[in-house]
């Protein structure tokens, strides 16, 4: 059973160094390709993307505009095993190279992204994914008041 948890979680790895890559050279057939024909992805602005065609399409815009320029950067991931075919995978991510729609520079950015990988015949796909941007909601330094 540990070989077989190994062999997964280095699976589990594969498919977070397929997404990053996918992203970084701003691929969204490739990035849709990684989830389960019915996945769904919720970007760090609220938006469902219901199914891999709409994954595809919603990220067409972003990739070639205010992300064309941005890289993604894996920081940690942490993989929860639910059972032994499904997998809750946190990836603490960072991206630099946002720009506005005019084109003027963003600050980096950082956050969380949780993904529900599932084993579907050979395969490890992602059946849903929800992304966070943690950079405004809180600042060093900060107090919260009541």
């Amino acid at each position: 059973m540990v070989n077989q948890a190994n062999a997964d979680t280095a699976i589990v790895k594969q498919v977070v160094e397929k997404l990053t890559s996918a992203w970084n050279r701003h691929n969204e057939e490739e990035l849709a390709e990684l989830f389960r024909e019915n996945g769904e992805f919720t970007d760090v602005t609220g938006q469902l993307m219901a199914g891999r065609t709409e994954i595809e399409r919603l990220h067409q815009i972003p990739f070639t505009t205010t992300l064309k320029h941005a890289i993604l950067s894996i920081k940690e991931v942490r993989t929860t095993w639910i059972t032994p075919g499904i997998a809750s995978v946190d990836i603490n991510w960072t991206t630099t190279g946002h720009q506005t729609a005019s084109e003027q520079p963003l600050p980096p950015r950082s956050g969380l992204m949780n993904l529900i990988l599932v084993q579907q015949d050979d395969q490890w796909l992602i059946a849903v994914g929800h992304s966070f941007d943690f950079t405004a909601t809180y600042r060093r330094g900060e107090s919260v008041k009541s």
